[in-house]
């Protein structure tokens, strides 16, 4: 699309082409939207500088403030010639700003677009622009346009003039509109040779307040290494407890006395700085002890989920170059030396050699779902795992915190909760995973290790809240991973006011928290994710690359001393979504969130979506091109779209589309990728379709798809053997209020219905409630049946040992 064009001349490619902000709401009657008013004086030399070509400028800088504000190359502004005469001509004129193109070129193509437009005044737009520039007069209301910029030239100089509809925007913002269109004016007559790309919206009040808000530095030990924080902390309080755990605890003089003991053992089979070892260990102080070894030695550990599918681990292995995986497990095996740690093993801790670990060297290796079948193994530094948990300011992490663990093996929390507690002094507790998926069981370990600190995913904080908020009185809640709901944070304050929360942000790239909020009042709507922390940066750019001020959204780039090194054998990765940039001033490297995100008014960072098509799923990042990869590598599978859908509940659950050579079984789908992907990355609904609808670009139509119920193991729910007995009839209604499913039958299993771990934890306190009897969480896991709990509940074992056996979802 190149140079620009009247209403008449819009091509049917070019029908996409913006005709309005990307923010804002609609109006429900536009002719009664009260609206808002704003007027400010062009400066004596920007006005001189127009040349008698105000129009031509005015219309030049609307259209590209229009590109900064919808975040298109392209842009259809509605053109009103004047608001006094009698033969006003209203049109529309589209244009194309590619970044390359110079002030001069896009003022040249303006020029020619307004010269072209002159008589179309009988030319009819079939959707009115949202955005009309009058470029020669006051503004006016222009037919109900939700924006209305215009230029006058008065006696004493040229006067900008904006008119909005409150709905997209309030005074405040109104006149800081009319302030970025001065500034872009004055860019335009200042730099006549400059690509568009390079202009930028902030005037200079603006771009101090940004950097005000990225100037976070702050003292902290950034050269030293996480093993010799922790030996300090070791040295200091050798007999306060490090860990606590069901059978007891651990101090600090005994838990550097094992690790070193461990340390002796890795390094007599070859591990030594810039290795990396991979391990598969349950929620156990063996877990800790391993980790604290393989730092010691100066290498790097890479957490591996227990409940990983075999050939995922296997694949994840290879790709790591892990040269060694421990385990509690004698049944694991590996291709490659695999070390039992539950078996003695004696070694001279004496022989160790001096730590020799510097803080740009991993510490870490943590994988992320990929775009393709393959995951991205995320390098993390010693100094980035310091930065998140010393010299912090979003977070009470001391000597005196104790953190429960609730974070997966393989999930970045962990990274605060080990290290906030063991380099501060403080406890680390350690409880089975099923203990924090209820309030019961929760509040009970809360209690016995007098546990102050917790972090959680918005979905189990939500779930939690609705058992018993009460639960977390007392704590200093962090929560994330998905974004936060409003209301649940409310009814968690009325119940806990003693209590802090914090809505804690950030990809595992910049190291488990980029930007943090303190919630110290109610939210209707989104809750903000707040400001960077501590030696960290967060930035809101345009498509090239310019900071965006308060209120315009763009893409959340972060950065600091938590930004990790990058993937694994990935460089193509690592360039794009690693930059250098100069958004304050100075160069600095960035992570491309792929987030969108804006700076509100009380200058902090909403969240506002993604740029591309990754979703979270219980807390975990998920790529849906990856399960795409995985579920057409299957046999007959032609081709297929996964998508997120949100349930009753609200939980986020995956739905695939697919075409296939023949009719295919969603279960088998579901078992087939059950043994390729962990839990939360295999679709709980599936949809065959004879064709996936195709969109206007000839890409698979997801808007299409989105709308279209899938049918799944959901559907067929309720189909097999109805309830006999009044209990089944009761647990029958229980599985479905859990599922979201009208019914359910008597072998129906949970997990082929969509259930997951939360919605488990749900039947399983509901069925505690309203039974007035206890089952098992392991009962439930081994006969996920409405036949096999009853079983279970009746004391009778034989029905529920008969059924197959389903691997643990996590």
């Amino acid at each position: 699309m190149v140079g620009c064009w009247g209403v008449g001349d819009v091509r049917e490619e070019e029908t996409d082409v913006p005709s309005g902000f990307a923010f804002g709401g609609p109006c429900a009657a536009p002719g009664r939207c009260p609206r808002v008013r704003a007027t400010r004086r062009l400066p004596a030399a920007t006005a001189a500088a127009l040349g008698g070509r105000t129009a031509e400028y005015v219309l030049a800088a609307a259209l590209l403030l229009a590109r900064k504000y919808s975040d298109s190359t392209a842009f259809r502004i509605g053109v009103r010639r004047t608001a006094r005469t009698a033969d006003a001509a209203d049109a529309s004129l589209a244009v194309a700003m590619p970044s390359g193109t110079t002030v001069s070129e896009h003022l040249d193509t303006v020029t020619a677009g307004l010269a072209a437009l002159t008589g179309t005044a009988d030319a009819a737009d079939a959707v009115p622009p949202k955005v009309v520039c009058v470029v020669d007069g006051p503004a006016d209301e222009a037919a109900g346009a939700d924006v209305v910029l215009a230029g006058e030239v008065t006696a004493d100089g040229v006067v900008l003039h904006a008119d909005c509809h409150a709905h997209v925007h309030d005074a405040a913002f109104t006149e800081r509109m009319l302030g970025h269109l001065a500034h872009l004016l004055q860019q335009l007559t200042d730099r006549p040779g400059a690509p568009v790309g390079t202009l930028r919206l902030p005037t200079g009040p603006e771009a101090e307040q940004l950097r005000g808000f990225n100037d976070t530095a702050r003292p902290y030990p950034r050269d030293s290494s996480v093993y010799a924080l922790f030996a300090a902390q070791a040295a200091a309080r050798p007999e306060q407890p490090a860990i606590r755990h069901q059978d007891g605890s651990l101090t600090y003089r005994e838990l550097e006395r094992q690790a070193l003991r461990l340390a002796a053992l890795l390094h007599s089979h070859g591990v030594g700085r810039h290795t990396r070892v991979a391990f598969a260990l349950e929620r156990t102080p063996r877990l800790l002890v391993a980790v604290l070894a393989v730092l010691r030695l100066g290498a790097a550990y890479v957490p591996l989920d227990t409940q990983l599918p075999a050939a995922r681990r296997d694949a994840l292995l290879a790709d790591s170059g892990a040269g060694l995986l421990l385990v509690d497990d004698p049944a694991v095996t590996a291709d490659l030396p695999v070390l039992d740690l539950t078996r003695p093993h004696d070694a001279d801790p004496g022989a160790l050699p001096d730590l020799a670990c510097a803080p740009e060297d991993t510490a870490y290796v943590m994988y992320t779902s990929g775009t393709t079948s393959r995951p991205k193994g995320v390098l993390v530094n010693q100094r980035a795992v310091v930065r998140l948990v010393r010299g912090t300011d979003y977070a009470d992490l001391s000597a005196g915190t104790t953190i429960l663990q609730t974070g997966a093996l393989a999930f970045d929390a962990t990274t605060l909760e080990y290290w906030g507690a063991l380099l501060n002094g403080g406890t680390l507790v350690l409880v089975p995973a099923t203990t924090v998926l209820n309030s019961v069981d929760l509040g009970a370990a809360i209690e016995r290790h007098r546990v102050n600190t917790l972090w959680l995913t918005s979905t189990l904080f939500n779930q939690l809240v609705e058992q018993d908020p009460a639960v977390l009185a007392g704590c200093q809640v962090l929560v994330g991973g998905e974004a936060v709901s409003a209301r649940h944070i409310a009814e968690a304050m009325d119940a806990c006011p003693d209590s802090v929360f914090i809505n804690a942000y950030g990809p595992t790239e910049n190291t488990t928290f980029s930007v943090t909020h303190r919630i110290a009042r109610r939210y209707t709507g989104r809750v903000p994710i707040g400001r960077p922390i501590a030696n960290s940066t967060a930035w809101v750019l345009d498509r090239d690359g310019n900071p965006q001020p308060l209120g315009v959204p763009g893409e959340l780039y972060v950065g600091g001393d938590g930004l990790s090194d990058g993937y694994l054998h990935r460089p193509d990765l690592d360039a794009a979504s690693f930059v250098r940039a100069r958004p304050g001033g100075r160069e600095e490297r960035l992570y491309r969130t792929g987030d969108l995100a804006c700076w509100n008014a009380d200058g902090l960072l909403d969240y506002l979506g993604r740029t591309d098509d990754q979703v979270k799923v219980r807390g975990y990042r998920v790529e849906p091109a990856e399960v795409e990869s995985q579920l057409c590598q299957l046999p007959s599978v032609r081709d297929c779209v996964v998508l997120l859908r949100r349930g009753d509940d609200g939980t986020g659950v995956l739905s695939a589309y697919f075409t296939a050579d023949q009719p295919l079984d969603p279960a088998q789908l579901r078992a087939d990728l059950r043994a390729q992907l962990p839990d939360h990355m295999v679709p709980s609904a599936f949809r065959q379709l004879d064709e996936l609808p195709l969109g206007r670009n000839h890409k698979a139509d997801r808007a299409a798809l989105a709308a279209l119920e899938p049918v799944d193991g959901a559907a067929a729910a309720g189909a097999g053997r109805a309830p006999r007995t009044p209990l089944e009839t009761t647990v029958a209604g229980l599985f479905a209020e859990a599922l979201g499913v009208p019914s359910v039958s008597l072998d129906d299993s949970f997990f082929d219905l969509g259930g997951h771990s939360l919605r488990m934890m749900r039947l399983w306190n509901r069925i505690r409630s309203v039974t007035g009897r206890a089952v098992e969480l392991r009962q439930i896991l081994d006969a996920p049946t409405v036949a096999g709990v009853v079983a279970a509940l009746e004391g009778s074992t034989a029905a529920a040992a008969a059924r197959p056996k389903l691997m643990r979802r996590s």
